[in-house]
Parts: C-alpha cells; sequence; structure tokens
C-alpha cells in the first residue's frame, strides 16, 4: 500500500506525533516553516525529485542573500534577505520530511543538509550585517563594521554547535509518566532556542523600525548565550566511564 503524502495526511501526522514537542524546543519552525515544507513534500512526492536535489536547491538561494543585501535598492534588499532566509528555512523543512516521507532518509542526505544549514547562517548573518552598515551609512558600504559584527555572532553561532558535538553520547533516560514541569528558566531557554527561524520576521521589523544595527547587537548576544548554554549542556553532567579519572588529557 502506497503511503498517503497528501498535505493533509502529512500534516495531521505531524501535528500528532511531532508539533508538540517541535513547539517546545523549535518553535518557530513549528509554526512558521513546516505548513510550507508539508505542502512542497505533497507536491514533489509525485515527481521523483530526490530530498538532497531539494537540499542542494537551497545553495543558490544561500548565496543570493549577501549579494541582494550589496546590490539592491536598500528597502528592496531587506525584505529580499528576509524572504530569502524565510524559503531556506521552508526548503530545510522540505528535505528531511521528503526523505522520511518517501523511505529515502541517508546518512550522507543529513550530513550534506547539516552542512549547507551552518553555511547559511554565517551568510544570513552575514547578510544582515551588511544590511546594517548600509542603513548606518545612508543607503551606501562606507564600512564594515556591523558586517564584521555580524560575522562574529554567526563564528559564536558556529563554535556552540561545535561544542555541543564535543559531548559524548549518552545512555537515553527512561521516559517519565506525566507532563514535565517546567521553570520559568526552562520556558525562557525554550523561548530563546527558536528564536532563531523568527529573524526572518526581526529583519523586517528592525528594518522597517530604524534598529538594524540593534539587530546586529542581539545576534551577537544571543550567539554569546548560545556557546553558554551549549557549554553549560555538554559538561555539566558529563557521562564518566571507567577511564575517566577527572584529570586533564592533550588533544595530541
Amino acid at each position: 500500500m502506497r503511503p498517503d503524502l497528501t498535505f493533509r495526511s502529512l500534516w495531521r501526522q505531524y501535528r500528532q506525533d511531532k508539533f508538540a514537542k517541535e513547539l517546545a524546543t523549535d518553535w518557530a519552525a513549528a509554526l512558521l516553516y513546516r505548513a510550507p515544507g508539508f505542502w512542497l513534500v505533497a507536491l514533489l512526492a509525485p515527481t521523483g525529485i530526490s530530498p538532497t536535489a531539494v537540499t542542494l536547491a537551497a545553495v543558490p538561494v544561500v548565496l543570493a542573500m549577501p549579494l541582494a543585501a550589496l546590490t539592491l535598492p536598500l528597502a528592496a534588499a531587506a525584505v529580499a534577505v528576509a524572504l530569502l532566509a524565510a524559503l531556506f528555512q521552508t526548503l530545510d523543512c522540505t528535505d528531511g520530511a521528503l526523505a522520511r516521507a518517501t523511505g529515502r532518509s541517508s546518512a550522507r542526505g543529513g550530513a550534506l543538509d547539516f552542512v549547507i544549514d551552518m553555511g547559511q547562517w554565517g551568510f544570513f548573518y552575514t547578510s544582515i550585517g551588511l544590511l546594517a552598515d548600509r542603513v548606518a551609512a545612508g543607503d551606501t558600504v562606507a564600512g564594515f563594521f556591523w558586517t564584521a559584527l555580524a560575522a562574529v555572532a554567526a563564528w559564536l553561532r558556529l563554535y556552540a554547535r561545535v561544542i555541543r558535538d564535543a559531548r559524548p553520547a549518552a545512555p537515553t533516560a527512561p521516559a517519565v509518566p506525566g507532563p514535565a514541569r517546567l521553570g520559568v528558566f526552562d520556558i525562557l531557554e525554550r523561548g530563546i532556542s527558536g528564536l532563531s527561524g523568527a529573524l526572518p520576521v526581526l529583519l523586517i521589523l528592525a528594518f522597517f523600525t530604524g534598529t538594524l544595527p540593534a539587530l546586529v547587537v542581539f545576534l551577537l548576544a544571543y550567539s554569546l548565550l548560545d556557546v553558554g548554554d551549549a557549554a553549560l549542556a555538554t559538561f555539566r553532567g558529563w557521562p564518566r566511564d571507567s577511564g575517566d579519572t577527572g584529570e586533564e588529557s592533550g588533544g595530541a
């Protein structure tokens, strides 16, 4: 029996199985991009297009961000960068969903998606910095202070991911029955962690309120918080084995 790959079926299954969990960890993706992603899956699945082709289709979208930020009229550039970032997020939700729906998931495809996704944040943050420099200089690029600051924020974001990936896999804890009790800190952390997907919306708001430089400062602070959170999550409760004596060890 062939799977039902209509939008209605895909969305219903997602709502039943994953919506609540993703809403708690990546609320912007759940609210903004999953629905159009499933619509694209329903559209593309009958064509036989591969999930890898969808992943690769995001590359020109990423490359177009700084070009739009530099070359288009300022207002059009801000809107274009935001729309390109939103399109990337939608494609990022589409390729994995298409792979799962059609039974074509692979480790290679997942690795390719990860590489492009990490690169996207660098290009997107830098594009926001370019726009902020144009706003600060009166629609010209007279300097690259905000661009450099945005690039630092992007590097810190990638560094946070490296820290998280450094943690060794721990045994899966048994599920606790009943709803989890969340403190104020947990709710705040989940709210902040899901902001990434909302950045295209924040970009539009910042541009039309004249606060693009402030958005760059926010990105820097957000990335610093991400690094701190990653370090705490990685080294707090580090899994110990029989050979872990707590002594320092070099990597070489």
